[in-house]
C-alpha cells in the first residue's frame, strides 16, 4: 500500500511551529513531523516503551539520545532504543523535516487519540 501523506490529516505537533501526519497499523507505525524554521524547542526529552527510527528528509536537526547529541541531516538514519531518554532539542534556520517509525504501533499519534499517554517525562 501506497501512503499519500498529502491526502492525510495534519495535526500539531509537540511544540508550536511542528506539524505531524501519522499513519496506523497492527505492528508499526509512522509520523511524518515537519519543524518550521522558527520552532522553538525547550530541551525536554521524553521516552516511551516503542523502539523508533527517524529518516531525515530535509534541514538539519539535533537529536538528544541519553545524553549523546547527534547532528542529523537529510538521509541520516537514526535509531532511538526502547525506553531512551531522547528528543529533538534544535533545527536549523530553515526548519527540518523527517519520518518517525515506532514498533510496536503508536495509536496515540492519530488525530483524535484519547487514549492514555505513551510518552512519558522525568
Amino acid at each position: 500500500m501506497k501512503i499519500d501523506w498529502n491526502s492525510l490529516p495534519s495535526a500539531a505537533g509537540m511544540r508550536a511551529g511542528t506539524a505531524r501526519k501519522a499513519v496506523c497499523g497492527d505492528l508499526i507505525s509512522a509520523v511524518l513531523i515537519e519543524n518550521a524554521g522558527d520552532t522553538v524547542f525547550d530541551g525536554r526529552l521524553h521516552w516511551h516503551e516503542n523502539e523508533q527510527v527517524m529518516v531525515i528528509l530535509s534541514g538539519r536537526c539535533t537529536i538528544v539520545i541519553d545524553g549523546k547529541e547527534i547532528e542529523a541531516t537529510p538521509g541520516d538514519f537514526v535509531f532511538v532504543p526502547s525506553r531512551a531518554r531522547h528528543g529533538v532539542v534544535a533545527c536549523g534556520p530553515e526548519g527540518c523535516s523527517y519520518y518517525e517509525i515506532f514498533a510496536p504501533a503508536r495509536p496515540d499519534q492519530l488525530p483524535g487519540w484519547v487514549g492514555k499517554p505513551v510518552m512519558l517525562f522525568d
